[in-house]
């Protein structure tokens, strides 16, 4: 059975008459679906609904950059499941993904007296904090404040020369490793942007300062002050992320219907992967599935009858969106819901930007070998297998329930699929081949760590055998290694800022733990040299930035290096030269210490590190849980054996 969705014009008169004529219409539903509507509890008979109805079919738009981002202009219906329906609506050009046919109804009711929803597409009428004078809605913690509408964006916008340098940019650094969109479907909105930015709607200002804001982040600071002369790099960062937030509250992201919006907080969330709290961006992403979810992108397009350029952009939207909230909630030591949740949106297809168009019917078929899609297609398969074994159990590799065996068994196979769909096509003299490489060996050997976790979690080094330490501390070091060679890779530097995504502390802690265990040994300045190189090359340690991950990690350097010096001294050592990162950190950590004191609040670096430090416990339920910057687990250092 199709139903054609019903159109405005249908949908006059009172409020009561439409309930009546849908209570009618659904009551027509259950009987040809073979229920009883007299009958409620009654299970309808095995009949025609057992087979999916066909859905209905659409023709494709091209899209004006200035208007339809979504590309949805008429209501698409499609039957999702054998007794449900669901359907994309746009109404005041927001779109709306509806599973229960009753409130297509009255999302497509013309409101009483001609009252319409507040618009959110055009710049002059941003959505205000709600108050009960001026709609039946009160204003709630996520709407826009009514502050956001009244500060000038114009002046905000970069010079058209650093648009179009930075769009460039984008193209380069940021648009291989994402994929969002194509790059030939933003470019007229980026012209707009460099001529008459004053011209944007609301949704794509808010993706064109995204854009602006995550392709800064890739840039080196002479290529910040190339670009905008006296400018520093790190007040850019912080120019353009306020950009972003005025933006995106202007546009009303939390309620936000649109894909550009979900598009630009999607840029948002990557580009602060190492600025904010990850609890925070793990709550911004629940924010961004909800969006995601009420555009309908957990639904393949195909199946919503959209055209193929669309469907195909709303996949990758889409995955990248799972990518992103893979990193994150590992960070916070939690599994996306979305692992466990029904969605059927497929992987996008290994085709080039330019290999697609709006008029097309069909997609083309795949292009074998490697394309400019491969970057992001390894981590889109690795995240279907994740989630196609998390289904079994949430937990997946850090379960104690799935036995080392099996999760080898599986590991080993992902390995084969990785080669064989992409590292057998890899030739190294190519930059984006090789950081293809380093990306699966990287995910390879943290699977390998995360397989171990729960046998080490609160485990003292003194209960595990010398061949696993020996073994994961070996991991540990080619992961820093592989961390190395992208900061220090020149024809990849495009890259090191999407690499810095990946960077978990809990590997660097585990190398600074062993250094401390092995500080009469020769071996222990292969650690050090690696500790003292990562801390030269990592930009939170180069800047010497605060926050208790740092704060933490600081204090097991040093305390680490004062048992290195110990074991030299006692060996009578003439020449002990201090590390770098020994001596930069400490003087950081006095410096914090000094500015303690004068506050009021004496603090001594030795009570600090009896409180926080143990080499002996490795608690990995906290280091795991919270690299990024949460806490750090309180454990005494006198528990040291």
């Amino acid at each position: 059975m199709t139903k054609r969705a019903p159109s405005n014009a249908q949908w006059g008169g009172e409020i009561v008459r439409m309930q009546q004529d849908r209570i009618y219409e659904l009551e027509q539903y259950i009987l040809r679906t073979g229920g009883d509507p007299n009958h409620v509890h009654q299970r309808p008979t095995a009949s025609s609904h057992d087979q999916a109805p066909p859905t209905s079919p659409r023709t494709s738009s091209n899209l004006d950059p200035k208007q339809d981002h979504n590309g949805i202009f008429r209501p698409s219906e499609l039957t999702s499941y054998k007794t449900r329906e669901a359907y994309l609506v746009e109404h005041d050009k927001q779109t709306r993904y509806i599973e229960t046919p009753m409130w297509y109804t009255w999302s497509e009711a013309q409101k009483p007296n001609g009252e319409t929803e507040p618009h959110q597409q055009k710049r002059s009428s941003s959505p205000q904090r709600h108050t009960q004078n001026s709609t039946r809605y009160h204003s709630a913690l996520l709407d826009p404040p009514a502050a956001a509408q009244t500060i000038e964006m114009l002046h905000r916008h970069p010079p058209p020369k650093a648009t179009s340098v930075l769009w460039t940019a984008y193209l380069t650094n940021v648009h291989p490793l994402v994929k969002l969109f194509f790059d030939w479907e933003k470019a007229p909105m980026m012209n707009i942007a460099a001529k008459e930015p004053g011209s944007l709607s609301s949704p794509q200002e808010a993706l064109v300062f995204a854009i602006h804001f995550i392709t800064i982040l890739s840039l080196s600071d002479a290529q910040c002050k190339a670009i905008f002369e006296t400018s520093e790099r790190l007040l850019l960062l912080d120019d353009f992320q306020s950009s972003v937030e005025i933006a995106l509250e202007r546009v009303g992201y939390a309620s936000a219907s649109d894909l550009l919006v979900l598009q630009a907080l999607s840029l948002y969330v990557l580009a602060m992967r190492n600025r904010a709290r990850p609890a925070t961006l793990f709550s911004l992403m629940g924010i961004a599935v909800r969006m995601a979810q009420r555009l309908g992108l957990h639904r393949d397009g195909e199946l919503l009858g959209l055209s193929p350029m669309i469907a195909e952009e709303r996949r990758r939207t889409w995955w990248q969106m799972q990518q992103i909230e893979i990193v994150i909630a590992l960070v916070v030591g939690c599994t996306p819901m979305s692992f466990n949740a029904k969605w059927d949106t497929k992987i996008p297809r290994n085709i080039e930007d330019s290999d697609i168009s709006p008029n097309m019917t069909t997609l083309p078929a795949d292009r074998q070998g490697l394309s400019g899609m491969s970057q992001v297609l390894y981590r889109y398969m690795i995240g279907r297998y994740i989630r196609t074994t998390a289904q079994k159990d949430s937990a997946w590799f850090t379960s104690a329930n799935m036995s080392t065996t099996d999760k080898e068994t599986l590991l080993e196979y992902i390995r084969k699929e990785l080669v064989n769909n992409f590292l057998q096509y890899c030739e190294p003299v190519d930059p984006m081949h090789l950081y293809i490489q380093i990306g699966v060996q990287s995910f390879l050997l943290a699977s390998q760590r995360m397989a171990r976790l729960p046998l080490m979690a609160s485990t003292r080094i003194s209960d595990m055998s010398r061949i696993d330490r020996d073994d994961f501390l070996r991991n540990c070091m080619k992961t820093m290694d592989y961390y190395i060679l992208v900061q220090t890779t020149p024809t990849i530097a495009q890259f090191r800022w999407h690499y810095e995504y990946y960077f978990t502390s809990s590997t660097l802690v585990y190398v600074i733990i062993e250094a401390h265990h092995r500080a009469a040994t020769t071996e222990v300045e292969s650690l050090w040299a690696t500790i003292n190189r990562v801390c030269e090359l990592h930009p939170r340690f180069i800047a010497a930035g605060s926050g208790l991950e740092l704060s933490a990690i600081a204090h097991l350097i040093i305390r680490a290096w004062q048992q290195r010096q110990e074991h030299l001294e006692s060996q009578q050592s003439q020449n002990i030269e201090k590390p770098w990162c020994v001596a930069m950190l400490e003087a950081h950590v006095n410096a914090r210490n000094t500015e303690t004191v004068s506050n009021g609040q004496p603090a001594s670096m030795e009570s600090v590190d009896s409180d926080l430090m143990n080499f002996e416990l490795i608690d990995w339920s906290a280091w795991e849980a919270e690299p990024a910057g949460e806490f750090f687990q309180p454990i005494r250092f006198e528990d040291i054996h």
